[in-house]
């Protein structure tokens, strides 16, 4: 991994106009502030083309648009090595810090230069990355976070992990879905879901949403019964309208009042005007036809080819789908079995 010799241009997509304090001119002598741009500025630069020569073993996902200039991959944990790993949660710690979601005074006084991933054995987190094939840049990415047990346990297991949503809203999202042969090691956090917020506006940064969810999409499709239910918090009207397009039936509960002690580094991103709402759902049985809807999109299909077409198409399918359950349902209620087919 190396440093970019290229800089792109761009504007702030995200958070306050005049940005963070760190970022005022004004402030080149203090510590904190230069400290925080120094660690802003060194991952800012970092140039990952060579990262899937680096992998060890083949990525869950991989797929090259030369349209975009883009490759998206998807990976575990222990594929990256560690000046990867570093460097990816080193571009986490940045959106986030210009967002004004982390706690610059908090990144100064622990000299933290990136987040921090762990996983117990049996389970790892995965990672999505978009990559721009000409500056190396990280351009968007999202994760999936595994449990902290170190056995799977159930569900509604008292001494269960409480994922970080859970703990912020003081809920419990999992218990519901506890079931025989569902256990932590199966279900996931959605994480980090976000652009890189100096890229050029435009097509390209319109569509790295979209390579991102393809990319994890595929990747719990391919898993099958190794990610069971997704949770995750993020604001109605941004990430949710994404997650609910591609066919996840989110449970949304109301009502909570988010927040973190001080001491957490993420106690900024609940101090918002419009904050998360806390979601849950079971992986859908038919998210590899969503799936096919976005890459449809992304390779210029004839019928696909605006975000208009695939949105109207992805609605078109949640439609027909629930119409599919009603009916089997009904079915069933007549005496029917569940071997029942349209």
């Amino acid at each position: 991994m190396t440093r970019a010799a290229v800089a792109d241009g761009g504007t702030r997509r995200e958070g306050s106009p005049t940005g963070p304090a760190w970022e005022a001119a004004d402030l080149p002598k203090d510590p904190e502030n230069r400290f925080v741009r120094d660690i802003v500025h060194l991952h800012s630069t970092m140039d990952f083309r060579d990262l899937p020569q680096h992998l060890s073993g083949a990525p869950l996902y991989h797929r090259h648009d030369e349209r975009d200039d883009l490759i998206t991959l998807t990976v575990t944990d222990d594929q990256l090595p560690l000046r990867y790993l570093n460097g990816i949660m080193g571009f986490r710690l940045v959106q986030y810090l210009r967002l004004g979601w982390i706690s610059p005074q908090l990144v100064y006084r622990r000299a933290v230069f990136r987040e921090t991933v762990t996983h117990p054995p049996g389970v790892q987190n995965i990672h999505t990355i978009s990559l721009c094939t000409r500056t190396g840049r990280i351009r968007g990415y999202i994760s999936l976070a595994c449990t902290a047990d170190r056995l799977p346990l159930p569900l509604d297991h008292p001494r269960r992990y409480r994922f970080s949503t859970e703990t912020a809203h003081r809920i419990d999202l999992l218990g519901q879905f506890a079931a025989p042969g569902l256990g932590t090691h199966q279900v996931f956090e959605i994480k980090r879901f976000v652009r890189d917020l100096h890229m050029p506006q435009g097509r390209i940064a319109e569509r790295v949403p979209w390579h991102l969810l393809l990319g994890l999409g595929r990747t719990m499709v391919d898993l099958g019964d190794q990610v069971r239910v997704v949770f995750g918090d993020a604001k109605e009207h941004v990430a949710l309208r994404h997650f609910r397009l591609t066919g996840f039936d989110l449970q949304v509960p109301r009502g909570t009042t988010p927040n973190l002690p001080e001491s957490d580094l993420m106690a900024p991103i609940y101090r918002q005007d419009v904050v998360a709402v806390p979601f849950v759902a079971p992986v859908p049985p038919d998210l590899g036809d969503y799936m096919d809807l976005i890459r449809g999109h992304l390779d210029g299909r004839p019928d696909l080819l605006s975000l208009k077409d695939m949105v109207t198409s992805m609605n078109a399918r949640k439609v027909a789908s629930r119409r599919q359950a009603r009916q089997h349902a009904e079915q069933l209620g007549k005496g029917g079995t569940s071997d029942h087919r349209e």
